[in-house]
């Protein structure tokens, strides 16, 4: 339902009004406000019709759902509004960069921020499943799980840093996108030992959202004082989003361990193991899965330079925001996915409606709020990102389908075939990249990531699996 709120048209229009009054480059005259309202009571009327027909669905759920699905429920309502506000602040700061830099500079910043995507998926997505399954199946071993969970993520984000500063030195780029490129990898150390994957096993979802909601309105006052003072460059802000990072890792840290006062993370060389052979084949699939979308705008960097990034990362923010919503519901549900019931067949009808109803109301917000973006918001340059925020929405639409079925697929302890998909969908992306169609610069890059999405599809034969009788609650 909370979602439903947000996706009112006037509360937008209100936000960017006052947007504009905190610099001359985004003040609106008269007439583009009212402007402004006209749109805003055009698509309010679909807006509308759409949140009839989810309520409607959500309403038959509630009245048959059981305790578990009402847990998830209040979950969800939680998280929605914390990512809610969270994405608001994101989508603030992006639009301040978008206006304090240059296009090009604006490309330059995005390629290195959207790398950080793929570094932290390097670091933690393949281990955070896995530890949540060991967690809720072997609560004894909590302690030594915990322990292992973090060695790994330290030492995977040691490495994706070295890695990074290395290649980046031999890269063809001026030394202001090197020193981002340095910072944004030193960032994703700190995000890869924010202990999430303890938070979701203990069902504190929101507890987390809490932090990170919190984490981004203070990186978001301190940019929007650094473009009020004209003091904003690559570096900088490569700076404020390293610095959010860590601070988002060490309140996490600090504040799981306040609600476990008895807990102390250990080591045990058996559980070590245990974790890296299951995470490791899980890893590589989860990597494979989110690159064609995470290396997009650096792709696009590299390919078509700093101008047509700028323009794709609107469009893969658009995706993003697209896929962090949708990852809260998995996040929500995936416990009882694993759970004695998530085999159950009307369990998984639920999963479905559920997914179905989230998905559309997502996909229209975000073709509505990007529209008043681009018109209102975003320098002029930025109207020729519309093709591009079309086919990236597309693509996030079609991804739904997979990640159910990679839910399903990592339940049933069936990494390999994971990991054969998401081999599959990185190959589907590379072919299609290099096709000489008649597509421009990131459009095309955006083409080829609806083909990867549509490629993941193939997981879904994971829900036609028999019961796992061994799952537990």
């Amino acid at each position: 339902m909370h979602l439903l709120r947000f996706a009112r048209a006037g509360p937008a229009i209100l936000a960017i009004d006052r947007l504009g009054s905190l610099h001359p480059k985004l003040s609106a005259s008269t007439s583009i406000r009212q402007r402004m309202l006209e749109d805003g009571h055009a698509v309010r009327g679909v807006i509308n019709k759409t949140s009839m027909k989810v309520q409607r669905i959500l309403r038959r759920l509630q009245r048959s759902a059981t305790p578990g699905e009402k847990q998830v429920q209040r979950t969800m309502s939680g998280l929605v509004v914390c990512t809610g506000l969270s994405q608001a602040a994101g989508a603030t700061t992006f639009a301040i960069l978008a206006n304090a830099l240059t296009t090009s500079e604006f490309g330059q910043l995005s390629g290195a921020l959207f790398l950080q995507q793929l570094l932290a998926t390097i670091g933690i997505s393949g281990l955070r499943n896995v530890v949540i399954r060991e967690s809720l199946q072997n609560p004894q071993n909590k302690e030594y799980i915990a322990g292992s969970y973090f060695l790994l993520c330290a030492g995977v984000g040691v490495l994706a840093f070295l890695l990074t500063a290395l290649t980046v030195c031999f890269l063809p780029i001026g030394n202001d996108e090197k020193l981002a490129y340095w910072l944004i990898a030193f960032g994703n150390l700190g995000a890869c030992l924010f202990p999430l994957a303890l938070f979701d096993a203990e069902q504190l979802q929101v507890e987390a959202a809490v932090i990170a909601t919190i984490c981004e309105v203070c990186t978001l006052s301190a940019l929007a004082f650094c473009w009020w003072i004209e003091w904003i460059t690559v570096p900088i802000a490569a700076v404020f989003f390293g610095a959010k990072w860590w601070a988002c890792a060490l309140i996490g840290l600090a504040d799981f361990k306040r609600r476990h006062r008895s807990f102390r993370p250990r080591i045990d060389h058996s559980t070590l193991l245990k974790l890296w052979r299951s995470a490791r084949v899980l890893s590589v699939g989860t990597i494979l899965n989110v690159a064609p979308a995470a290396i997009g705008v650096t792709l696009t960097r590299i390919l078509f330079g700093p101008i047509q990034a700028g323009l794709f990362a609107v469009a893969a923010f658009v995706f993003r925001a697209h896929a962090m919503l949708i990852g809260l519901l998995t996040r929500t549900v995936y416990p009882h996915v694993i759970g004695r019931f998530g085999e159950t067949l009307s369990f998984k009808r639920r999963l479905f409606a559920a997914y179905f109803g989230v998905t559309l109301t997502l996909t229209i917000m975000a073709a509505v709020c990007s529209e008043l973006g681009i018109r209102y918001v975003l320098p002029k340059e930025f109207v020729h990102a519309r093709w591009m925020i079309a086919l990236m929405l597309v693509a996030a639409t079609v991804r739904v389908g997979g990640i159910i079925g990679n839910m399903y697929l990592i339940a049933q302890q069936k990494e390999h075939q994971l990991t054969v998909i998401a081999i599959l969908s990185v190959v589907a992306f590379t072919v299609s990249l290099s096709l000489p169609i008649d597509i421009a610069g990131g459009s095309q890059v955006a083409f080829s990531t609806i083909v990867s999405a549509a490629i993941t599809l193939l997981s879904l034969v994971g829900l036609s699996a028999p019961p796992n009788s061994e799952s537990l609650e």
